[in-house]
């Protein structure tokens, strides 16, 4: 199931994406409630699953914790088989958006995995920590997309009108995004965000899709709605993996059996 994860993962960096452009704007901390479904191919067999979630924000950190994970309308042999992939207790997910890195883990297994996309470059900045001016100014929040984009071939963004949802007034924007990472095949995303008026643009839905580079790598869809969403700050811990926990060498391995 490393499609969910590595998905959840974009999905948080898109929540960080209102951040990256105004960051003065945006609510420092908040704490929210919602469902999660995933739509995709696994060897050939087609998968829908869905559960629900918390998500935390703290700055440019997100937490995804996915609560519950089912698998309606499954054939129960097969629903056996795709439930072994997720851990009793499910997972977590930490996103942090100063410098891209990506950390998983389960509860259940005590294990955890992490990466960092561009550990041998100098990580980017945070807004915080530029100058004064730095929120107002175009040209510094410039510079910051520019780094957020490193590896990005083309990326396009539009604006597609406004609308009610989850109980808020949204704006909604569409994104087109390609990115090749050295070494690895391309990966074409489609996204789009419904990103909440009373909430300083902060996203309450997101719809994303990934286009497989190979018709046997995992591809498909992921929806997120946030049902409940709150102002606080969630303490650093939050964005932790508990200690005691041992680190392994890839995704499968935190959510394999042990």
């Amino acid at each position: 199931m490393n499609f969910w994860l590595r998905a959840s993962a974009f999905a948080l960096a898109l929540c960080a994406a209102p951040a990256i452009v105004g960051a003065a704007s945006v609510p420092s901390g908040l704490r929210s409630t919602g469902t999660i479904v995933v739509q995709a191919n696994v060897s050939g067999q087609p998968l829908t699953a869905g559960g629900n979630i918390a998500l935390y924000r703290r700055d440019n950190r997100y937490r995804l914790d996915l609560l519950s994970f089912g698998f309606p309308g499954t054939d129960p042999a097969m629903s056996a088989v795709f439930g072994a992939l997720i851990p009793a207790g499910g997972a977590t997910v930490l996103y942090d958006g100063t410098d891209g890195s990506l950390t998983l883990y389960s509860n259940a297994n005590h294990a955890y995995y992490t990466e960092a996309p561009h550990a041998a470059a100098a990580p980017p900045t945070p807004v915080a920590a530029q100058t004064p001016n730095a929120g107002r100014d175009p040209l510094a929040a410039l510079a910051v997309l520019t780094r957020q984009l490193h590896d990005v071939q083309s990326a396009s963004v539009f604006f597609t009108g406004h609308s009610m949802l989850n109980g808020h007034p949204v704006a909604n924007l569409d994104i087109l995004l390609k990115r090749h990472v050295p070494g690895k095949a391309l990966e074409d995303y489609h996204a789009t965000l419904a990103l909440a008026d009373d909430l300083n643009g902060f996203p309450v839905r997101i719809l994303f899709s990934s286009t497989p580079p190979t018709k046997d790598a995992f591809g498909g869809s992921l929806r997120i709605d946030l049902t409940s969403v709150q102002s606080d700050t969630p303490d650093d811990a939050t964005f932790a993996v508990p200690a005691g926990y041992a680190r392994v060498n890839s995704m499968s391995d935190v959510l394999k059996p042990h």
